[in-house]
Order: structure tokens, then C-alpha cells, then sequence
């Protein structure tokens, strides 16, 4: 049931993305704009965080 979840959330993640923004995206190109929430349930998006360092972590116990 865990895998599902976390199959799901991989998939789910990787559809936020436009296929052309995938096709075209080289090094050094800025990443494409999207929101998730974080552990408190809020979303946020990767522009809230513009012109910082960010580390995005996806984890799951099994």
C-alpha cells in the first residue's frame, strides 16, 4: 500500500510538469514553476523561494 502511494506521488509530481517543459529543459536553465505542500499541509510553491538555494527531499519509510 506504501509503494502505491509513494508510485503515486512520483507520477502524480512528474503530470505537474508540462512534457514540452521536460523536452526543453538543458543545466543551467531555471526550473519550471510548481506548487506542493509541505508537512503541514500548506502549499507552497517554488516561487515563493526565488533567488535562494533549494533542496527538495523526497522521502518515505517502507
Amino acid at each position: 500500500m506504501k509503494r502505491r502511494l509513494c508510485f503515486g506521488l512520483l507520477v502524480g509530481l512528474t503530470a505537474l510538469l508540462p512534457a514540452t517543459a521536460l523536452a526543453t529543459l538543458r543545466v543551467g536553465d531555471p526550473a519550471p514553476d510548481f506548487s506542493i505542500p509541505d508537512s503541514t499541509g500548506a502549499m507552497r510553491s517554488l516561487s515563493e523561494f526565488r533567488g535562494r538555494v533549494v533542496q527538495i527531499l523526497f522521502w518515505a519509510n517502507f
